[in-house]
């Protein structure tokens, strides 16, 4: 049976990833406030629709809605730094939230959270489609269509990755709905993936630039919550260590954004496609080396194009008519 204290507490755990995201990305809070007014109301409204159709059961529908406001907070400092309009910014952040978030929320989480596994065969526990694929893939096609910008603050990047990752943790804890014998591993991975990432990340960027810098750190933490996301709750504590390596380490090594939207865009969605391959070879039980099968494998890799796939041609959709708005960043007071 479902905890609403541990719901109610996770979701205000999960909404410290809005300063999160605007601190990783250098977002303003003066430019951004409307922007996360607009996403609560339009969260709430979602939240009481899926609660009330049974599309969302209402302990998925509290902690994801938390979880869509911040994803769309990080979208929408995306955009101000190179849409100047606030209204237009406003009407892609909401379609952001309905077009690409909501859908893959649904897959995920739809028929009390079994939907996915049950009727397509493949895993994802804490919704890394949505919150890694879903949102990396439309940051990706921004970042392509707006260019370059200057690269925000690392101290800043860093401490917003910190408390991203601590936002993950309270979403993932409270998507299992109550504390039971599952809840330390879960916990326990969610720190140690990114742990592991940033220490991959770190050797990686003192091979390319013989030095480290706190925005490499700070990827390399926000590609281990992105991985941690998908596998927290189906993996060993070494497979969670192996995860952790490898993550830091590829996102780290493709890491090339110089934009908002590049350097949030390139972590979650290398951190995302990582985690739910990685579950495809070292899930309990059902990965390769358990089981001796690459079904779940299979599953997951298509799970994954056809989410990048989705997710790219409807952010297409959303951003091309944009395409001539896109222009210098506002300045923030």
């Amino acid at each position: 049976m479902a905890d609403p204290i541990l719901i109610l507490v996770s979701a205000a755990v999960t909404l410290l990833g809005v300063p999160g995201v605007l601190l990783y990305s250098g977002g303003s809070w003066r430019i951004l406030g409307p922007d996360v007014a607009l996403l609560t109301a339009l969260w709430v409204v979602i939240g009481l629709v899926g609660g009330v159709t049974g599309l969302l059961p209402a302990g998925f529908a509290i902690i994801v809605g938390a979880t869509g406001i911040v994803m769309g907070a990080a979208v929408s400092a995306a955009l101000a730094e190179s849409l100047p309009s606030t209204r237009a910014r406003l009407l892609a952040v909401v379609e952001f939230s309905i077009l690409i978030f909501l859908p893959l929320v649904l897959v995920v989480f739809g028929g009390s959270g079994t939907w996915l596994y049950r009727d397509i065969g493949a895993l994802d526990f804490a919704g890394a489609l949505p919150i890694a694929i879903g949102t990396g893939t439309g940051l990706t096609a921004l970042a392509w269509l707006s260019g370059h910008r200057a690269e925000a603050d690392g101290t800043l990047a860093l401490r917003g990755a910190m408390l991203f990752a601590f936002a993950a943790l309270g979403c993932a804890i409270g998507l299992e709905l109550r504390v039971d014998e599952l809840t330390p591993a879960i916990a326990l991975n969610m720190l140690m993936t990114p742990a592991v990432a940033i220490l991959a990340a770190a050797g990686i960027e003192r091979v390319k630039r013989g030095r480290n810098t706190r925005q490499g750190l700070a990827a390399g933490t926000l590609a281990g919550v992105a991985a941690a996301i998908a596998a927290c709750a189906y993996l060993e504590t070494v497979s969670a260590l192996v995860l952790g390596l490898v993550v830091g380490a590829v996102a780290e090594t493709v890491f090339r954004g110089s934009s908002a939207a590049g350097r949030m865009a390139t972590p979650l969605l290398i951190g995302g496609v990582t985690g739910l391959l990685f579950l495809g070879i070292f899930a309990l039980d059902v990965g390769f080396v358990y089981s001796g099968q690459p079904v779940l494998l299979g599953r997951q890799a298509i799970v994954c194009v056809a989410a990048i796939g989705y997710s790219a041609l409807v952010a297409a959709v959303i951003l091309l008519p944009l395409r001539r708005q896109l222009g210098p960043a506002p300045r923030r007071v």
